[in-house]
């Protein structure tokens, strides 16, 4: 079975970083090298965020989650955020996706103990 900390490592936070990166250079025309240094990963991470190689899973549609990937998009490009502070914000996403997650709209992880 795996933890809430193992969906939100494995499952979760790829996708936030594939929307955010996607967000920084579709919206704000930075190149990969640009996003990722915003986003704390490496320019190949990107790459394969915007391949779908990581991240793949384009199933966030709570308007919530896509109102907060833009904003942090923002902040980010502005500056106006730290890692530190990315985190927290990363985790209260994670949070919201697992909350919608209970009504199977995100994932349907067998053994996924938070959507049970």
């Amino acid at each position: 079975m795996k933890t809430v900390c193992e969906i939100v490592a494995q499952d979760i936070l790829p996708i936030l970083r594939a929307a955010i990166a996607k967000e920084l250079i579709n919206s704000y025309n930075l190149n990969q090298s640009e996003a990722a240094k915003l986003l704390d990963v490496s320019q190949p991470a990107v790459s394969q965020y915007l391949r779908q190689l990581r991240g793949k899973n384009n199933l966030i549609e709570n308007k919530a989650v896509l109102t907060e990937i833009k904003d942090i998009s923002n902040k980010l490009y502005l500056k106006q955020i730290d890692q530190s502070q990315l985190a927290t914000n990363m985790c209260m996403i994670s949070k919201i996706i697992l909350e919608d997650g209970k009504n199977g709209s995100f994932h349907k992880i067998a053994d996924c103990a938070a959507c049970k």
